[in-house]
């Protein structure tokens, strides 16, 4: 998935087929951006899809695609009134001798190269050998030529010179992390399921290692067994507490502790002294039998027992850091990842950066078909699901607020940019939210819908304000608020714009009040809901999901043919529960979109609403 950043509210769809379908408000439009052709029989289609970032001034849109002919190849399209041309390849004649296990991970990084990641091609290639193309993580310049600072590069030698880091089985969900430059990957393989943070000349180690990776090799960060439900015996004198920390003594070794990486959620239970039972996360492995969770209790000694891990997926596929405001302020840069098994994960982390828990926050388990997730517009995540359709996701609301995103706005002069509006549970009566401005000296102005009207149909779907930046001869930068304001008692949400100038400053005097964007002192908004606990995502068993019961028609995948109505949705989430409860655990909710965004079918992709919480 990915939406286009021009304001148009279009999000594209890449299906394995070859068609990319544009969804617009929930609904698939009758004409699709482009429609390729391809065999399925033999495993051909589309892998992945990226957006130039220069997006907005070229229109560019890159595909990565299993070719007949068993070969791997990256093209270009061109966004051109809402449909692709001018098809152009850019990397060709990667040969994969069998179309399986072909990774199709593709991004931009910050450094404005192109990453794709090319799987093991059924392991039938070493992922070592530096001379094919197979297990590796490439980088090419957008054009599709290699960067010769590239780690292998060795020009007329025998190395592939766009390899920029090797030894993964198969690549899924690349991602750069945000203020880091390190790229993200989510590598699958029949053992396990690795997520790696990965840096130039980094070597992951398959086939030879999983998840027990030397020095001079890269571990990763987090990693889980496939569809595994895993139990492990301690020792007669495996539990031992001190200081806080408590330390569980595996009875054999056949499974190393590093198994269990830092940050995964243990349920520890029938120790002989009951303080040490309960639902931890591993900190720290003082040996490869051996563990540590945080226990604030007093020092103690115990043994028997065991550890049990529940299934977390089958296979780990797109991945995200969470950057908007809609959700709490602890979920900001967190890594959220999807299982196909049906799975939500998100990983947050401690303060030197290594992972601190991993928890399921959606679980669909089993056949969900969960490929990859992104964050919208209005700061919801959507889940889309290889069955066909599409899942909005948000926390369920503590009160009743106007949602705005973004909150931080600049806009160039003579254009203008968007805002979403959308209500954060359904009213008892119509709520209108009338948009002013404030400040700006009349540059800064509501082009378009200055009042909205939120009823009990329509209140999740975001409608859009349109804020406009006017031309002028001067150079100085305006600021404006521009409140949207309901007609019940709740409040107000506030939204910060700036111009920006075309024009330039005169030399030598600059104006005093030039020096910086007064913009700054704008509140972010970080998180609507940065007043709530902190969400330790302590001890809640994602595996008891309330889900399936409280919706109508949630789970019936069979009659997705039909072309429901829209308005036989009712919504799931208007219980007003609480987004954390005493532990800090967030529920998030899928909410049932009513009205345009309830339920459709066209073209193959159903958006589907769901209520799903921990």
């Amino acid at each position: 998935m990915a939406w286009v950043p021009d304001g148009s509210g279009r999000l594209f769809i890449s299906t394995m087929s070859g068609k990319v379908l544009v969804v617009v408000n929930g609904a698939v439009q009758p004409t699709p951006f482009i429609s390729e052709s391809f065999n399925q029989a033999y495993q051909e289609g589309l892998l992945g899809m990226a957006l130039d970032p220069g997006f907005a001034n070229n229109h560019y849109v890159y595909f990565f695609a299993a070719m007949p002919g068993y070969r791997l190849q990256i093209f270009r399209y061109t966004d051109v009134g809402g449909v692709g041309v001018d098809r152009t390849i850019l990397v060709d004649g990667i040969q994969a001798g069998r179309l399986d296990y072909d990774g199709g991970g593709l991004t931009f990084g910050p450094d404005g190269m192109l990453y794709f990641g090319v799987g093991s091609l059924n392991a039938e290639r070493s992922a070592d050998d530096l001379t094919g193309p197979q297990g590796k993580i490439h980088r090419v310049r957008p054009d599709g030529s290699v960067p010769t600072d590239n780690p292998f590069h060795d020009g007329a030698g025998p190395n592939v010179d766009s390899a920029w880091s090797r030894g993964f089985c198969n690549l899924y969900g690349l991602v750069f992390q945000p203020g880091t430059g390190r790229l993200w990957a989510n590598a699958s393989s029949p053992p396990g399921l690795q997520i790696f943070s990965v840096s130039p000349g980094d070597h992951a180690g398959w086939g030879q290692y999983y998840n027990n990776q030397p020095a001079g090799y890269l571990s990763p960060v987090y990693a889980y067994l496939p569809g595994v439900f895993d139990e492990y015996w301690f020792t007669p004198t495996g539990a031992v507490r001190q200081n806080g920390v408590a330390t569980f003594t595996m009875m054999d070794d056949y499974l190393e502790s590093y198994s269990y990486r830092k940050g995964t959620r243990l349920t520890i239970t029938d120790v002989e002294d009951p303080s040490f039972n309960g639902d931890f996360y591993v900190t720290g492995h003082p040996s490869s039998t051996s563990f540590t969770v945080d226990q604030p209790e007093p020092d103690a000694v115990s043994g028997g027992g065991q550890l049990t891990r529940r299934p977390q997926g089958e296979f780990s596929m797109g991945g995200m850091f969470y950057e908007g405001p809609r959700f709490p302020a602890s979920y900001l840069g967190n890594y959220l990842f999807t299982d196909f098994r049906g799975m939500l994960h998100r990983i947050r982390f401690a303060a030197d950066g290594s992972v601190a828990t991993e928890d399921l926050i959606v679980n669909h388990e089993a056949g969900g078909g969960f490929v990859d997730v992104t964050e919208g517009p209005d700061g919801a995540l959507y889940i889309l699901s290889h069955y066909g359709y599409i899942l909005r996701v948000v926390p369920v609301p503590v009160e009743q607020a106007v949602v705005v995103s973004p909150l931080e706005l600049s806009i160039p002069e003579g254009e203008t940019k968007t805002v979403l509006v959308s209500l954060a549970m359904p009213p008892t009566v119509d709520v209108w939210v009338k948009v002013e401005a404030h400040g700006g000296n009349g540059d800064l102005t509501v082009v378009e819908g200055a009042s909205l009207r939120f009823t009990t149909d329509n209140w999740s779907v975001p409608q859009f304000v349109t804020l406009g930046a006017a031309q002028d001869a001067d150079a100085e930068i305006e600021h404006a608020s521009f409140t949207f304001t309901p007609t019940q008692a709740f409040p107000a949400a506030t939204v910060q714009a700036h111009t920006e100038e075309d024009e330039v400053p005169e030399e030598p005097g600059s104006d005093g009040g030039m020096a910086g964007d007064a913009g700054s002192e704008v509140d972010a908004g970080t998180a609507e809901d940065a007043g709530a606990p902190v969400d330790a995502g302590m001890a809640e068993d994602a595996g008891t999901l309330d889900d399936a019961g409280t919706l109508v028609d949630a789970g019936d995948d069979s009659d997705a043919g039909t072309g429901l109505d829209a308005g036989t949705v009712h919504d799931g989430s208007t219980m007003p529960d609480p987004m954390e409860n005493e532990s800090g655990g967030c529920s998030a909710g899928a909410t049932a979109l009513p009205g345009v965004l309830g339920w459709w079918l066209l073209a193959g992709l159903l958006w589907k609403p769901r209520r799903a919480r921990k």
